[in-house]
């Protein structure tokens, strides 16, 4: 058997050979991580846009008021159109959402679109921000109040 401390060349190269094995898979689940956490926070962001997309296309249409906004706003981060206190996707708030839309030749409205703008998911090492992404853009088919 041989002692470390006969002046083997070879003696800590195991100890490199570790060191380095660990930095490396350190490094490639900590970027798994982070892409999960990313990926994990989009499709909630795509399912609260979804269902507040559904409900604005039902949704009663004050054009004066605008009253429609906000329970469209609180659908998407709430899932229930008179708000709530837990969001759907983590830190989403009603600011993040935006409501647009396009109205035929008689001021009716033809299209409803929600979008998430200025949204940021922190992951580990980086923060992705969101603008416009991800929307959905749906047919109008409820009730035009003028």
């Amino acid at each position: 058997m041989r002692s470390n401390s006969s002046g083997d060349p070879r003696c800590g190269s195991a100890a490199l050979e570790m060191a380095i094995a660990v930095s490396l898979l350190w490094t490639c689940f900590a970027g798994i991580f982070q892409f999960g956490h990313a990926m994990y926070c989009y499709n909630a962001l795509e399912i609260a846009v979804e269902s507040g997309a559904m409900f604005a296309s039902t949704v009663d249409f004050d054009a004066t008021a605008q009253t429609f906004v906000q329970k469209i706003q609180n659908m998407t981060v709430y899932g229930n159109p008179n708000g709530g206190s837990s969001a759907l996707a983590p830190g989403l708030s009603t600011s993040n959402v935006s409501v647009t839309w396009t109205t035929d030749a008689s001021g009716a409205p033809d299209t409803i679109t929600v979008a998430i703008t200025g949204y940021s998911c922190n992951a580990v090492f980086q923060t992705f921000t969101w603008n416009g992404k991800p929307s959905a853009t749906t047919r109008f088919m409820g009730v035009y109040k003028p």
